[in-house]
């Protein structure tokens, strides 16, 4: 099989669109997501509501209801013509999830969506939103997958994701190295799949204002003569900052100024502050939290450093080149 064309977007979604159905109107595409946090899939979708060609397309949302991804829920409010939250997993419980599932039902019928796109990075809850939404009349469904596997996956969980590629009208990948790793594991058939890689806006990223940043490096400590080397990524097992942090102490001996900027939150950052402090750099990392904005810390950074070592194209990394940092990152 050969990849599927670089950069060919579906008729159903994209700009191609045939004639809208419902007598000219606007066809009315759906985003759904089961955000668990916030991350690249986030500002993909958010990206897709803002841009989709509102001549052609009625841009309908939905996430879900949970804390971590509420600034993001807000933001899809924002810029879809209509959103909703439901949650059609099991992160509240069985009964919640059940009650979600005949909301989001209830929400599709409702709406009358000609096609729903999809965004996951994980399967919760995603086949049963699927079977929701045929059942909704929702004849055409789309999903983006951005994560794929990179290793065999068991056997029950690699027939739960074909049986989804095969109920599904389409697969979208995010790149070319997504495609592949899809294809080694997962059923793909190429006359339903598309790969159309990440882009973001580089419009969004002006120049910081040196005020702006004179009052950041304040208000971390920054010594004057710092250099800084940073990222922006969710604190999980996936991600490589252990190996960050392992490999600072020997950055810090060839560059006693380096500072290690570390943006984001997760799971894992109680222990990164401890490898930190047991590494004996933990005066020289500055854990700064989630931010909603990162964009600021990157006007800081002297480098972007993106540890993950696996994944498809990182929106993270992206917007680093679009600052117009010097990056570097992981390959395997």
């Amino acid at each position: 099989m050969t990849p599927p064309q670089v950069g060919s977007v579906s008729p159903a979604i994209g700009t191609t669109a045939p004639d809208a159905p419902h007598g000219g109107a606007r066809r009315r595409v759906l985003l759904f997501v089961n955000s668990v946090a916030v991350g690249g899939m986030e500002e993909h979708v958010e990206l897709l509501a803002r841009y989709l060609d509102r001549q052609r397309i009625e841009v309908f949302a939905i996430a879900p209801t949970w804390q971590a991804t509420a600034a993001f829920s807000d933001a899809l409010s924002e810029y879809a013509d209509h959103a909703a939250e439901v949650t059609p997993d099991r992160r509240h419980g069985l009964v919640k999830q059940a009650v979600e599932l005949w909301r989001l039902f209830l929400q599709l019928k409702r709406w009358k969506i000609d096609v729903m796109h999809m965004h996951s990075t994980t399967y919760r809850g995603q086949h049963l939103a699927l079977m929701a939404a045929k059942l909704a009349g929702v004849r055409t469904i789309y999903v983006t997958e951005h994560l794929a596997p990179d290793e065999r996956l068991p056997l029950l969980e690699r027939l739960s994701r074909n049986l989804f590629t095969v109920a599904a009208s389409g697969i979208v990948c995010v790149s070319r190295k997504n495609f592949l790793a899809r294809r080694a594991h997962i059923y793909t058939p190429e006359a339903k799949t598309l790969v159309v890689e990440n882009g973001v806006d580089v419009g969004d990223f002006p120049p910081v204002p040196a005020a702006q940043l004179d009052e950041l490096r304040a208000s971390l400590a920054l010594p004057a003569d710092a250099k800084l080397v940073g990222t922006v990524v969710r604190f999980e097992p996936e991600k490589g900052l252990d190996d960050l942090l392992n490999a600072f102490p020997a950055i810090r001996e060839a560059c006693p100024q380096a500072i290690l900027l570390l943006v984001g939150d997760g799971s894992l950052r109680a222990a990164l502050e401890r490898q930190a402090a047991d590494l004996g750099i933990a005066d020289a990392v500055r854990f700064v939290g989630f931010q909603r904005n990162p964009r600021p810390f990157l006007g800081l950074m002297d480098v972007f450093v993106l540890p993950v070592p696996v994944g498809s194209m990182s929106i993270g990394l992206l917007e680093a080149m679009a600052c117009g940092l010097a990056c570097i990152t992981t390959r395997r």
